[in-house]
């Protein structure tokens, strides 16, 4: 990737990686994103942004979807058909944790968010204005999902975006390489994990 420079104060916002979508006991509708994430390596690329914003003192937020009881859930298209179906990540219990691999130290934040962006029904914000944040750095699952909901809301709201190529998954391969190849350049940069953590 050419030269480039981060905007500002960056902060670390992990997406949806918790216990009922991607932990050893997890929901068994999930286990096609547990196989994308182990076969590319993501948790590791995880692990090292966590560490490079931890060693820089920058903030880090911890998304997690919650889904409510009685949440309305719309009447077309399939995604919806199988959270009816099985009510994955059930707020009070321990599903909804972060994975122990990426587990939050104190101080961190972690905030619950429904249904697809992480902006939406949570305080995302609001934390992000108290940080004094100007850039987001972007990580989790679905790349086809919550990572492009939550991508999408941010550039909205004037977040200078970046979605390392390498730290975020779909099980569908083609929805990921369309989006981080073709739909991400247009808004955001797509760098590597390596190129992200030596410009913090």
């Amino acid at each position: 990737m050419g030269s480039w420079e981060m905007k500002g104060k960056p902060a670390l916002v992990i997406i949806h990686m918790q216990s009922d979508v991607i932990g050893k006991e997890g929901n068994p509708e999930f286990r096609p994103v547990v196989e994308a994430i182990n076969k590319a390596g993501i948790v590791p690329r995880q692990q090292a942004l966590i560490e490079g914003f931890r060693k820089k003192k920058l903030p880090i937020i911890f998304v997690l979807a919650v889904v409510p009881k009685a949440a309305p859930l719309p009447a077309y298209g399939a995604f919806w058909g199988r959270i009816a179906s099985v009510r994955s990540n059930p707020a009070g219990t321990t599903k909804i944790e972060v994975i122990p691999q990426l587990a939050p130290q104190p101080g961190e934040s972690v905030i619950s968010n429904w249904p697809l962006g992480a902006f939406s029904s949570s305080n995302l914000g609001q934390l992000l204005r108290e940080y004094g944040v100007e850039t987001l750095v972007l990580s989790g699952v679905a790349t086809d999902i919550a990572v492009l909901a939550t991508t999408l809301q941010a550039v909205e709201m004037g977040y200078s975006t970046i979605v390392p190529n390498d730290a975020s998954i779909s099980p569908n391969a083609r929805a990921h390489e369309v989006i981080m190849g073709d739909i991400f350049p247009n808004f955001v940069l797509t760098p590597t994990t390596e190129d992200v953590l030596a410009h913090l």
